[in-house]
């Protein structure tokens, strides 16, 4: 394990392999942490798109983190 810090660039080549095994569970976490790491280098709208795909799988799976999910895309008025 490496002390770098997560890229964007790491996590869309993870979103990819996840993609591919259908793997759920893993793309709500990996769209949840691009969508973390793109807020907190001030880009909204990425930070939006990934969490509105984090979002969907949520709902998609029945997690729970739905709710956490969609609270922050209203935070940035992108849900009602």
């Amino acid at each position: 394990m490496t002390d770098q810090p997560e890229t964007l660039a790491a996590l869309n080549e993870d979103l990819l392999r996840a993609h591919a095994a259908n793997d759920f569970a893993t793309l709500i976490d990996l769209y949840a942490r691009a969508g973390a790491l793109a807020f907190q280098s001030g880009d909204v709208d990425a930070g939006c798109f990934y969490t509105t795909h984090a979002y969907v799988y949520a709902l998609q799976e029945g997690a729970p983190e739905a709710e956490t999910f969609r609270k922050r895309l209203c935070h940035h008025g992108r849900e009602a």
